[in-house]
């Protein structure tokens, strides 16, 4: 497992790293985001999908527990935060929303086990009012292309 860690200053600059990260997306990226209420899962999302090429406005999908956006690379973002159990997830299709396209899931750390082996963990922590520390990590089947890029990323910022 690899990992790096990214310091941001301003809802702006976590957006900047989604929107990177976006820009570079695969056809089966997955991100499990991770991080508590009001650290900027949502603003590296947004990002995320600015840099898809996706103008829709993007909003936590808390309520409505997944949100599908079309693009080039269709975004199928989830949030686990009010799921009861992983039948819940089954029941709105979740084998078949989370292959294919780009998948992001908010609190991914409540269903571990949902996880597919080539995802690429994104956590954020609140450092304060503004600034995040945000660590990424990876297995040996994440995609190659978004991981360089991202190590790139990190490396200049």
């Amino acid at each position: 497992m690899d990992e790096v860690n990214l310091t941001t200053h301003s809802e702006e600059e976590t957006m900047a790293f989604g929107e990177w990260i976006g820009a570079h997306a695969v056809n089966d990226l997955f991100i499990a985001l991770n991080g508590d209420l009001g650290t900027g899962k949502t603003h590296f999302v947004q990002g995320l999908a600015k840099g898809m090429g996706i103008n829709d406005a993007v909003g936590s999908p808390t309520f409505m527990i997944m949100n599908y956006y079309e693009g080039v690379l269709p975004l199928k973002h989830f949030d686990f935060y009010r799921l009861g159990d992983e039948e819940d997830l089954y029941n709105i299709g979740w084998e078949e929303y989370s292959s294919g396209g780009v998948t992001v899931v908010e609190w991914a750390d409540v269903f571990p086990a949902l996880l597919p082996p080539e995802s690429i963990t994104v956590h954020i922590e609140r450092i304060n009012e503004t600034m995040r520390h945000i660590s990424l990590c990876w297995g040996k089947g994440a995609p190659e292309s978004v991981v360089k890029e991202i190590i790139k990323y990190v490396a200049c910022h």
